[in-house]
């Protein structure tokens, strides 16, 4: 397992990824108290969390209610994420609460992408 390190613009925050991020394009859309939401696109995933990318990305440490279409889950998945990163077309989610259906369905997209 790999571990890499980031460090935001916000002096003094490091976080060290626990989890290896699979590529990925699947629509994830976010609901937002502040602004009615269209539907945005997964960069990659991992069971720690999702980068999306937006055009309109929000404020670092928002809590936000995010609804995915992971291509090995039968139904979307929704989990509760917030904003630990975000650039002016992208942003990063880490999974507040994840479910063992986005779990399975994480790992069956890693699976997938290995045998490719």
């Amino acid at each position: 397992m790999s571990v890499e390190i980031f460090v935001s613009k916000r002096p003094g925050y490091t976080q060290a990824r626990r989890h290896s991020r699979v590529p990925a394009s699947f629509p994830v859309r976010l609901v937002s108290s502040s602004s009615l939401r269209l539907t945005d696109e997964a960069r990659d995933v991992s069971e720690g969390g999702v980068c999306v990318v937006t055009k309109n990305p929000l404020s670092l440490m928002t809590l936000v209610p995010v609804r995915m279409e992971l291509p090995t889950a039968r139904e979307p998945i929704e989990v509760l994420g917030r904003v630990m990163w975000a650039t002016s077309d992208a942003m990063g989610l880490r999974f507040e609460q994840p479910d063992v259906r986005l779990m399975d369905s994480i790992e069956r997209l890693r699976a997938a992408m290995h045998r490719i």
